[in-house]
């Protein structure tokens, strides 16, 4: 039986040298390789941003969105609801929206609600405010109907005001003027300038 020595074991001391060199190569490799890595990998996410912004810029194209609908409480408790065919954010203005179509419903749910509808509007929700023109369309729910080209109107407070001439028609009497606003839950109608009412007699 041949014993080995401790000595005859081990590897000569060249050789672990050279077995150790490449280790030590990859040990400072390795950490410089990581680091070239991750800034490739985040300039080329920085890259894709900036590539992504100047295409949407690019196109110009502002979130849209259809069948929208805005709901809200006037400050006297009452409910109000506007809807339009479609609302586009202002490119102009990130805090409006132009909508498309645009119908008011101040008291939604309610009895007798009124009911004001347009061609196009403006709301902005921070401000409380829904400007509505071309061929407005007003039906207080008590039988009288109003149109003109524009209505402000203030969703806090539910008041309306015209800024433009009007024409009204409601039980036996027809109105028309050069302003008009609505305030007081609606129940009181302000007309000014050259104001004209028609009134027709009970058949």
């Amino acid at each position: 039986m041949t014993a080995i020595s401790p000595t005859a074991a081990r590897p000569p001391r060249k050789n672990r040298n050279r077995r150790r060199k490449p280790v030590r190569v990859l040990r400072l490799l390795l950490p410089s390789l990581a680091s070239v890595v991750a800034i490739a990998i985040v300039a080329q996410g920085t890259m894709r941003a900036l590539e992504s912004k100047d295409g949407g810029a690019a196109a110009g194209a502002p979130l849209r969105m259809d069948n929208p609908r805005f709901t809200g409480t006037l400050k006297d408790g009452r409910a109000f609801l506007i809807t339009a065919s479609s609302a586009t954010r202002d490119p102009s203005n990130d805090g409006q929206v132009l909508l498309k179509s645009p119908q008011l419903t101040r008291g939604y749910g309610s009895p007798a609600p009124t009911h004001v509808a347009a061609k196009d509007g403006a709301y902005q929700e921070d401000k409380g405010s829904l400007l509505l023109t071309g061929d407005v369309k007003i039906d207080n729910g008590q039988g009288y109907q109003f149109a003109s080209q524009r209505a402000l109107i203030d969703t806090r407070t539910g008041d309306l005001v015209g800024g433009a001439a009007v024409q009204g028609a409601g039980p036996n009497r027809s109105v028309q003027a050069d302003n008009y606003s609505v305030s007081d839950k609606g129940d009181r109608v302000l007309l000014k300038g050259r104001v004209r009412t028609r009134l027709t007699p009970q058949k």
